[in-house]
């Protein structure tokens, strides 16, 4: 897909085909309203109860679909004139922060679900200790904290280099040429990634080895069985998300590439939001 630009003038001819950006926004919009469907019903649903973590899990995918479509948002995603430089700016800062985020919010959420099984497998506390409001507080402030320093260092990248910040020859977003700023978030991002799934193993070798003591505790409903196996689904396709890290490195394939980043998402609502007792929620007619 080839993008004709006017010299003189400096506007952009949009590609003719523009599947890659419908297929693209269809699925960042898609699954940004299903997680924002489920986040509304864990919020307000009496009989949905979630931790802070998994709710905090769905905001930063919802910032990650925003991130990505900001240019739709704003009218400027497929017009010949470029998109005006503080726009461009923002979304480009955005979705390099985005993957940071999102891949931080899942390592949380696999940590929470450590502490709770290691706390399964403890005498119970009487209260919480400022040990664990400490911890809760790092599990929650710590992707936005990550995520706000990368936003501020592409941020000042392009604005100290205005040149190198432009809609991508797809049309799909905003980027920096350079390639030093997705090199950066890839190695984050997959560094995360490695060491969830690592502690993902972890937890599942503690299971089969304590499987039938923890079954057979006093506190097995502190186990949400469910729930880790869908943040372990969740989180060996994250693997795959490695790759949406690493599209920044490569002209490989922009199609292949946009089209994992806007799946990633949609999966995220599926694996999460197809819970029974959010599903009883929904489909209320049934009962």
């Amino acid at each position: 897909m080839f993008v004709q630009r006017d010299d003189v003038t400096g506007l952009q001819q949009p590609p003719q085909d523009l599947t890659e950006v419908k297929i693209f926004l269809a699925f960042q919009i898609t699954g940004g309203i299903g997680l924002l469907a489920v986040l509304l019903t864990a919020l307000f649903a009496p009989k949905v109860y979630r931790h802070f973590t998994w709710l905090n899990f769905c905001i930063t995918w919802l910032i990650y679909c925003i991130s990505y479509i900001l240019l739709a948002f704003t009218g400027q995603q497929t017009s010949p004139k470029p998109p005006s430089y503080p726009i461009c700016l923002t979304q480009a800062s955005l979705i390099y922060a985005a993957p940071v985020l999102v891949a931080m919010s899942t390592f949380a959420l696999v940590l929470q679900l450590w502490f709770t099984l290691s706390s399964a497998m403890q005498p119970p506390k009487m209260q919480k200790t400022q040990r664990d409001c400490f911890r809760n507080t790092i599990l929650l402030v710590g992707p936005y904290v990550a995520w706000l320093g990368f936003v501020i260092a592409i941020l000042v990248i392009g604005t100290l280099h205005p040149n190198t910040v432009s809609r991508a020859g797809h049309f799909v977003y905003c980027t920096i040429d350079g390639g030093k700023a997705g090199n950066v978030t890839a190695i984050f991002v997959a560094v995360v990634l490695l060491v969830m799934v690592g502690l993902d193993i972890y937890i599942a070798t503690v299971l089969y080895k304590n499987w039938r003591a923890l079954r057979g505790s006093d506190r097995p409903g502190q186990l949400p069985f469910s729930l880790i196996l869908r943040v372990s689904i969740f989180s060996f396709v994250c693997v795959v998300g490695i790759g949406c890290a690493f599209v920044f490195l490569s002209n490989v394939s922009y199609f292949a590439g946009n089209i994992i980043i806007a799946l990633m998402p949609l999966i995220a609502f599926l694996v999460f939001g197809t819970q029974k007792d959010i599903l009883d929620v929904w489909l209320f007619w049934r009962r």
